[in-house]
């Protein structure tokens, strides 16, 4: 494989991704309409912001082919990333 189909597949793989992590907020999105638990919604919003953050990176290297953007999507991504991680562990510990 050369590096032009591993670039292709990781897109499709983030979009796939996207889709996956849009239908489990979806569904806890009802469990938290169901039992209204503050955790549950801070918890979606963590899950929404890593889903962004895990798949930002390649869904800018669809649109454009700036090297010196995607770099900095990356970093973005990873931010992006760390705080999804942080709201959703203060969503578990504030319980």
């Amino acid at each position: 494989m050369n590096g032009l189909q591993i670039e292709t597949m990781q897109q499709m793989l983030a979009i796939v991704t996207l889709l996956l992590g849009a239908l489990l907020i979806g569904v806890i999105y009802n469990a938290y309409r169901i039992v209204r638990q503050p955790t549950l919604l801070l918890f979606v919003y963590g899950l929404f912001t890593l889903v962004v953050g895990i798949t930002f990176a390649d869904i800018v290297s669809i649109f454009t082919p700036d090297a010196f953007i995607i770099a900095w999507s990356a970093v973005f991504s990873r931010i992006v990333v760390i705080l999804g991680l942080c709201v959703m562990a203060y969503g578990i510990l504030r319980g």
